[in-house]
């Protein structure tokens, strides 16, 4: 019991420590001091943006590897949720159609200016046929207050086809996003 009653006595110290900011007076001058601002960029706030990419899709299949490109809308609800559609094209053997919706979660680390997120989704491919397929990937993103948060990102995803388990592939993506 004893035990528990210093545990939580500590917790309440440093929580009541770590409280927030103060303004405090400096010296005998009584000048007031402003509290510092927090470091690290405000770039991750909710809001929408539009990017481009150039990639590569991978079959697990006999299919060959290809290169292609897209685009992307993300829309985030909060600085750590959000939603993202994007569209690839792919060059295998015939134009390979890629149409994904994904539920995205990143975690911000203001200092570096940076956001590693995980994705989940479905989507659709269309290369002679239609296919459903799940896809689960990760990423990081970097973004430059200085160019109005322009962000540029790298991430891969892996797609299960929902009726062919030899259709599986994965989605390698590098690209730039504009916030609007």
């Amino acid at each position: 019991m004893k035990f528990i009653s210093t545990l939580l006595l500590s917790a309440a110290l440093a929580s009541s420590a770590l409280a927030g900011t103060t303004t405090a007076y400096s010296g005998k001058s009584s000048k007031m001091v402003q509290p510092m601002a927090p470091a690290g960029c405000d770039c991750f706030a909710p809001g929408a943006a539009f990017g481009v990419f150039g990639g590569g899709i991978f079959p697990e299949d006999d299919g060959q590897d290809a290169a292609g490109g897209g685009v992307l809308y993300d829309y985030f609800f909060t600085e750590y949720f959000g939603f993202q559609g994007s569209y690839g094209l792919f060059a295998t053997s015939s134009e390979h159609h890629q149409f994904d919706g994904s539920l995205v979660l990143r975690a911000p680390i203001r200092s570096l200016c940076i956001a590693p997120y995980v994705m989940g989704g479905a989507g659709m491919s269309v290369n002679g046929d239609n296919n459903t397929d799940y896809h689960l990937g990760a990423g990081i993103e970097a973004r430059f207050a200085s160019m109005d948060c322009m962000g540029v990102f790298v991430d891969g995803t892996y797609h299960f086809a929902a009726n062919d388990q030899d259709s599986d592939f994965t989605v390698g993506r590098v690209g730039v996003k504009f916030r609007f």
